[in-house]
């Protein structure tokens, strides 16, 4: 007789091999006509925050040091000697020669972060009356003196504002280091600048470079003192211009008829100044962080508790670990090799972006392993509606945290 009971067996408990426990069924809860206008909120706040990076990168602008005056034309630096005779150059009865001075530049190139190697011709104009002093140029930033060229091209003589000169032009190929400011990469604005001094030392007091702009049909703000030809690389040049700036100096330098007391020197800069290009800037440093960050996202839509959207994308906990390790690294290697061009810099603008992709990256696998541990009370928030919030959040929490960087560092 078979017991009442016969046709009953003991089913054990479902264990599935997939840490997303899978629920039944196979609608998506996430996306349906009832979420649509979730998405569409989410759609404009994902714009917003696109809109407010591109503003403040369109408005980076360019600030010169302080304590350097731009001199634009002939009125500008007569004004400018006129209420500045603090330094060196003014402290003894004679007044010092005035030394027209300029430059053409054929080449500008970055050999390092802070070296750049420039080539061209400077040329000056020393009045008749100058005294016996040793004429010619140095370059006081130069790092490799085995590889300058300094060479005389052309003298002539010829008369300027009723005075007579004698013209001498020098060709110069010459590596200088400079510090600049990469805080905005890829967005910086840099000024490459020229400084020279005269070559006879001891008498530097007595000569005063001046900006020769009777050679230059015009030097507004603009740029003059180019080579129509030359190749700006992944540079763009917005400007140049001739500035001053006051250098102190604590030493007499062991001159026994100079007192051992601070002297500023009043120092001569030709200056380029030039932004780089943002399309390279975005195809190397941005579009791989976009494309990682679509690759994040298109993981967490396929996370689910529904069985049969399980099934059909084979997804797991153990896949989607191995893929955010994967774009971790990818990641991780991309910033290497910005900060080893940057290695005496501080935090550059783009390395936020990197930091930001390495908190999604751990957010991300740290919301598909919860979501797998199944219904906590706690974590209502995951897992409502098939992790519904976790995807609707993805996008602008990622694009507002880099609007917010941006207007931070730039």
């Amino acid at each position: 007789m078979n017991s009442p009971h016969s046709d009953l067996t003991v089913q054990p408990p479902s264990l599935h091999p997939d840490p997303i426990a899978p629920k039944p069924g196979g609608e998506s809860e996430w996306f349906h006509p009832g979420t649509l206008h979730l998405w569409l909120l989410t759609i404009l706040i994902s714009a917003l925050a696109i809109a407010a990076m591109n503003y403040r990168w369109l408005n980076v602008q360019r600030s010169h040091e302080a304590d350097t005056t731009i001199v634009h034309d002939q009125s500008e630096l007569e004004e400018f000697l006129r209420k500045n005779h603090d330094t060196r150059e003014f402290t003894t009865e004679d007044k010092p020669y005035r030394i027209p001075t300029g430059f053409y530049i054929q080449s500008l190139a970055f050999v390092a972060a802070s070296d750049v190697n420039i080539t061209g011709y400077i040329w000056q104009k020393y009045p008749a009356d100058f005294p016996d002093i040793e004429k010619g140029i140095v370059f006081p930033e130069e790092v490799d003196s085995k590889e300058v060229r300094v060479e005389e091209v052309y003298r002539d003589g010829g008369e300027q504002d009723g005075i007579q000169y004698e013209l001498i032009g020098w060709y110069f190929d010459v590596t200088v280091r400079q510090s600049f400011d990469y805080s905005n990469y890829p967005l910086d604005i840099l000024t490459v600048w020229l400084r020279i001094w005269p070559k006879e030392f001891k008498e530097a007091y007595r000569i005063l470079l001046v900006p020769d702009f009777h050679a230059y049909a015009k030097t507004g703000k603009s740029t003059f003192g180019l080579d129509t030809e030359i190749v700006h690389g992944e540079w763009e040049i917005d400007e140049t211009f001739f500035s001053y700036k006051d250098v102190p100096y604590d030493t007499n330098f062991g001159f026994f008829s100079e007192a051992a007391e601070e002297h500023s020197f009043k120092e001569f800069f030709f200056n380029i100044a030039i932004r780089r290009k943002f399309i390279n800037a975005f195809v190397i440093n941005l579009v791989p962080l976009f494309g990682v960050a679509l690759l994040l996202f298109a993981q967490l839509l396929i996370v689910s508790g529904k069985k049969e959207l399980v099934e059909r994308f084979g997804s797991s906990v153990n896949d989607a670990i191995v893929t955010c390790s994967a774009v971790f690294f990818v990641i991780l290697l991309a910033h290497t090799q910005v900060r080893s061009q940057f290695p005496e810099s501080g935090l550059v603008y783009i390395e936020y972006f990197y930091l930001i992709m390495y908190l999604a990256i751990s957010l991300s696998a740290a919301n598909m392993y919860i979501f797998s541990l199944g219904e906590f009370r706690c974590l209502n928030l995951i897992h409502y509606k098939d992790n519904l919030i976790s995807k609707l959040v993805y996008w602008p929490v990622l694009l507002w945290l880099m609007a917010i960087a941006t207007w931070a560092a730039l």
